[in-house]
């Protein structure tokens, strides 16, 4: 079983590292062309995009097809339009190839996509109940390790190497995660192949027919929304209104990743007892600390003391977030049928995704008109009473429903 879990997090992190390494360095080139930052940022919809539009077929897909040939297909997928890519397109990009680009992106945000959701939703059949939450949190850690590598990796390949080199180095990943991916074995469950058993609509009215899942679902929403408060106001806070040299905030950034990769890795040795209770307070925990990072500037300009509360805080938000990804992952898993949890993480991931660019788009336009302290103490008392609303409004439904 130990050997699953550590063979899975490879095969995540291989393929994560591709794409999303493939993508910063498309979107540096991108850059580099047109000179457009509204260019450049339309590679980060893609992936909301997709998932929104396709989440009824993943729906049905996940939920009716083998999950080892769909993580095979997926990958394969990847695989040959990134060879076509290479060997119909020259060997550098211009204006005129930026198109077979968008499309080659859509492709494997797509593929990524069905992968993603159909490896959350395999979690059953790979390893026993006990176990669900060690494999969860180790792809967690995986996830953030290829996250933290991708832009070095795109950033230097982008200066060091040739297209053709990179997109044959990428190749070479993915085909390495796919020989890695037929070795899984993967229980056969019962799958319901009828449509209405497992449509798109279905799947919502059972997520409304369970309250605590119906707020989970909202929740994410939401801090997917309020999470950008950090993840765009840390820079303008750090740089721009204290004064702090770039290095600062990089390291910041470094301490937060390290803090997710850290995270999963005590939660493969720590079980969470309550999941839903520890989600839910993991979020609360998570708006005091978008109003904490307020008070920096408003109690003290002594940048040693600044620096290290900010570190304390950075890190603490990495954590809370591997313990809510893992605690929400876990639950689900346990709590939703198998034949439907394909459809449930296509949802769960297409609603959270929308929100991280329309965050950053509020949270650009807020931070240029108001001083950060007020972005964030503002955001964090919305976050938190919103939080507070639902949980309300969940317990007198189920009170209800009993």
């Amino acid at each position: 079983m130990f050997n699953t879990i550590i063979k899975t997090s490879i095969i995540s992190l291989i393929f994560n590292l591709s794409i999303t390494s493939l993508n910063f360095f498309f979107g540096l080139y991108f850059l580099q062309i047109t000179r457009s930052a509204f260019i450049f940022g339309t590679l980060t919809i893609i992936g909301p995009l997709v998932s929104l539009l396709l989440t009824p077929i993943m729906t049905r897909i996940v939920d009716t097809v083998s999950h080892k040939k769909i993580l095979l297909i997926s990958q394969i997928i990847s695989f040959v339009f990134l060879l076509v890519y290479l060997i119909i397109v020259s060997e550098h990009l211009d204006v005129e190839t930026l198109a077979y680009v968008y499309v080659l992106m859509i492709i494997i945000r797509v593929s990524e996509e069905l992968f993603i959701v159909t490896l959350k939703a395999s979690t059953t059949q790979l390893v026993e109940k006990h176990n669900y939450q060690r494999l969860n949190a180790s792809v967690q850690s995986a996830t953030s390790v290829a996250n933290i590598i991708a832009p070095v990796l795109g950033g230097l390949a982008f200066s060091l190497l040739t297209l053709p080199f990179f997109i044959s180095l990428i190749i070479f990943l993915v085909a390495v995660s796919i020989l890695s991916t037929s070795t899984l074995k993967l229980d056969v469950i019962h799958r319901v192949m009828d449509t209405d058993k497992n449509s798109f609509l279905t799947i919502i009215k059972f997520i409304k027919s369970r309250p605590e899942i119906l707020s989970l679902v909202i929740i994410a929403m939401f801090i997917n929304l309020f999470a950008s408060s950090i993840t765009i106001g840390l820079p303008v806070l750090v740089i721009k209104q204290l004064s702090l040299s770039k290095l600062v905030y990089s390291f910041l950034e470094s301490l937060a990743s390290a803090a997710m990769v850290l995270g999963g890795i005590i939660l493969t040795v720590h079980t969470i007892k309550d999941n839903l209770k520890s989600m839910y307070q993991s979020m609360l925990c998570f708006t005091i600390i978008i109003v904490l990072f307020g008070f920096p500037e408003l109690i003290t300009r002594n940048y040693l003391i600044i620096i290290g509360f900010l570190g304390i805080l950075v890190v603490v938000f990495g954590l809370i977030v591997v313990l809510a990804n893992t605690a929400m992952t876990t639950y689900l898993q346990v709590e939703v049928p198998e034949n439907k949890q394909g459809g449930m993480y296509s949802i769960v991931n297409a609603v959270s995704q929308l929100f991280v660019p329309l965050g950053g788009l509020c949270y650009g336009l807020l931070f240029d008109r108001f001083e950060s302290y007020q972005v964030f103490i503002s955001s964090g008392l919305v976050a938190f009473f919103i939080i507070i609303g639902l949980l309300l409004l969940t317990k007198k439904r189920i009170v209800k429903k009993v």
